[in-house]
C-alpha cells in the first residue's frame, strides 16, 4: 500500500491503525445501532444481548447500591453504560416502529 501512495511505511501504518482504532471505539461506544464499512458491510447491536446487558447491569447496580464510595467510580461507569445502552434501546424501537409503519403503508398501496 505504501509504494502505491508513494507514502512512508510508518505513514500508512500510523493511518491504518488510527482508522481501525476509531472504528473500535465506534462499535463499542453503544452510540449507534448500525455501522456501515465499506465493503465489509453493516454491524448491528443485537436486540436480544442489549436487553440481557441491561438486565444484568441493572441487578448490578442494584446490589452495589449498598457499597461505600469505593464503589462510586465503577457504579458511576456502569450507570452510564446503562443510560446509553436504554437509549440506544430507544432509537432501536423508534426504527423498528418507522420500518413497520413504511412496511405497512407499502402493502396497503399495493391493494
Amino acid at each position: 500500500m505504501a509504494t502505491l501512495t508513494e507514502q512512508s511505511e510508518s505513514l500508512v501504518k500510523d493511518v491504518i491503525d488510527f482508522y481501525w482504532q476509531e472504528i473500535r471505539k465506534s462499535m463499542s461506544s453503544l452510540k449507534h445501532q448500525r455501522i456501515h464499512l465499506t465493503n465489509l458491510g453493516d454491524f448491528t447491536i443485537k436486540h436480544w444481548k442489549m436487553k440481557q446487558k441491561i438486565e444484568n447491569l441493572e441487578k448490578w447496580e442494584e446490589t452495589n447500591k449498598q457499597k461505600g464510595m469505593q464503589q462510586m467510580t465503577a457504579r458511576f461507569k456502569t450507570a452510564e453504560t446503562l443510560f446509553d445502552l436504554k437509549a440506544l434501546k430507544q432509537i432501536m424501537e423508534e426504527e423498528n416502529q418507522r420500518k413497520d409503519f413504511i412496511k405497512l403503508y407499502k402493502d396497503e398501496s399495493k391493494k
